[in-house]
């Protein structure tokens, strides 16, 4: 069961939940362009509703670095052949520092982590207002 549809249910109001801090505001992908704004509104459109991940902007900015990683380690070699050199890709995410993604700016340690690292605690004080209850943090870590 996702949050959103736990959410949903009365038996939940009043309980505390963790997660991503989802609070993008203006925040815009630097490879693509796009805001979290305007991500919804094209997922929604397409799918007809919100994406039920709480990772999403997550995943969309993961998958622009790792894009733009691959396309800095391959190249075409004399035959024609698309070749993608694995320790180029492994490089070139090692080397992220200040990406700016949805989730806020992104630098990558040594460990291949790589975020904004910042959780939040919501308190859900109304099934019937979703949208209010992921806004009410009452709780902010970001190392």
């Amino acid at each position: 069961m996702s949050v959103d549809s736990y959410l949903e249910l009365e038996a939940s109001e009043g309980m505390y939940f963790s997660g991503p801090d989802v609070r993008f505001g203006e925040n815009v992908n630097e490879s693509t362009g796009v805001s979290a704004a305007e991500f919804l509104a094209n997922y929604e459109a397409t799918h007809g509703e919100a994406p039920s991940a709480a990772f999403w902007g997550h995943s969309y900015d993961a998958a622009a670095m790792l894009l733009d990683a691959i396309d800095a380690a391959s190249y075409v070699d004399g035959d024609g052949n698309l070749v993608i050199d694995r320790a180029g890709v492994r490089e070139a995410l090692n080397g992220v520092s200040g990406y700016s993604g949805l989730i806020g700016t992104i630098n990558c340690d040594d460990f291949g982590d790589c975020g904004s690292q910042k959780i939040t605690v919501i308190e859900h004080a109304d099934s019937g207002d979703i949208e209010a209850s992921k806004q009410a943090v009452v709780f902010e870590y970001a190392p």
